[in-house]
């Protein structure tokens, strides 16, 4: 039998010494729910396995019981009384590792980073995943963290594809758009010469016109003399 006990940081509570009156509750299965349960564990859990973590009844107040003990679904654990934050000392290796890791990534371009990633994930060896994922690409009880993991990163892999060919799809549309803007202004500057020059023959003809009119009216005048 797999031994349960309280994600919580420092709560000692399992399934062989808890209280008779105590109960142990899953996490939640809404994105929403997981969001309020993430920021109320901030820095109160080592781990949690959204499939496998507990918490017991201790850390959430009553008014998240129903009548039965039941815990509601708008419940989210408040009460870390006796739970001290998790920090690790300031000589802790894992401070020293994360600073130099920061370091190196810190004069690493993003594209580096990338290629650094990719190159590792390359190596690894790809777990078998057919027997714990479903037909809907979703993760069964059983199925180990690392599974989990492999699948998350293909997912991501899958959706980073997709949108690189959105994103090259949408500069492609956006340079058709601006071709088509800049031959529009093209077309609306020739027709605006054309214009022009139709306005200036108009008044060449105006003026012919009126020069006529003045020389007809001279000849009038020198015939009835």
């Amino acid at each position: 039998m797999t031994k349960v006990y309280c994600a919580v940081s420092n709560c000692k509570i399992n399934f062989h010494n808890k209280p008779p009156n105590l109960t142990f509750h899953s996490c939640p299965t809404s994105s929403e729910m997981r969001s309020k349960w993430l920021q109320a564990l901030k820095n109160k859990c080592s781990m949690l396995d959204w499939s496998r973590s507990k918490i017991c009844s201790k850390h959430f107040e009553n008014k998240y019981f129903d009548s039965q003990r039941r815990l509601r679904e708008n419940a989210v654990p408040t009460i870390f009384n006796a739970v001290s934050t998790i920090k690790s000392p300031l000589n802790s290796p894992m401070i020293k590792h994360k600073t130099k890791l920061d370091k190196i990534l810190s004069k690493m371009t993003q594209a580096e980073i990338a290629a650094d990633i990719k190159n590792c994930r390359s190596r690894l060896k790809e777990p078998i995943i057919d027997n714990y994922i479903t037909d809907t690409l979703k993760c069964k009880n059983e199925t180990p963290l690392e599974v989990r993991l492999w699948l998350e990163i293909k997912k991501q892999e899958h959706l980073n594809s997709r949108l690189s060919e959105q994103i090259a799809q949408h500069k492609r549309n956006a340079e058709i758009l601006q071709n088509n803007l800049d031959q529009s202004a093209q077309s609306k500057k020739d027709m605006q010469q054309n214009i022009d020059n139709m306005k200036y023959i108009v008044k060449c003809l105006q003026e012919k016109h009126a020069t006529l009119e003045e020389q007809i009216e001279i000849l009038t005048d020198i015939e009835s003399r």
